[in-house]
């Protein structure tokens, strides 16, 4: 039998250049492939490479909002990757993951290549109620319930206050 290339959707914009240099560290350290596609530079009909690209990607890493809507259409996993150092103003609704990153930071950049390894592990036939992402060893997070918007994600992050990606409204973790 022979093993497809596992791939994961990575969006992003042609103003992402050092975004997209951190995260092709990450990405060559492992087997799985980022498929990276700036819309910026594709051909008409642009929509339908992107569905095309999200279709036959195991998950999908994102930094614009566009995408978001089409791999939730797929039932996707949608993971939002945001620098620290950054905000970025408008809301993103659909995610399951999301992560307050730095890769400057070796831990940031170990977990999101752990994030990218589980992916790359086969998807084998697990018996009932077994989670694909605990088989796979792909980090679990925090799970997170906004009391502003209700969206509901893991927080791959370790912080005690950051801002809700789906309604930008700032939320304040409890502590256990």
């Amino acid at each position: 039998m022979v093993r497809r290339m596992v791939q994961i959707f990575v969006s992003h914009s042609q103003y992402d250049k050092d975004i997209l240099a951190s995260f092709d560290k990450v990405f060559a350290r492992t087997s799985v492939a980022s498929k990276c596609m700036e819309y910026e530079k594709m051909h008409s009909p642009q929509w339908q490479d992107i569905r095309n690209a999200v279709t036959t990607s195991e998950t999908v890493f994102l930094w614009v909002a566009f995408e978001v809507g089409l791999a939730c259409a797929f039932g996707k996993e949608v993971w939002v990757f945001e620098q620290g150092s950054s905000f970025v103003e408008f809301p993103i609704p659909y995610l399951t993951d999301y992560m307050i990153y730095n890769l400057e930071d070796q831990e940031h950049f170990n977990y999101v290549r752990s994030i990218i390894e589980g992916y790359g592990k086969p998807l084998y036939i697990f018996p009932l109620g077994v989670d694909h992402r605990t088989k796979r060893n792909i980090p679990q997070g925090i799970y997170v319930d906004c009391n502003h918007c209700h969206a509901k994600y893991a927080l791959h992050t370790n912080v005690t206050s950051f801002c809700c990606p789906s309604c930008r409204q700032q939320l304040f973790l409890q502590e256990k």
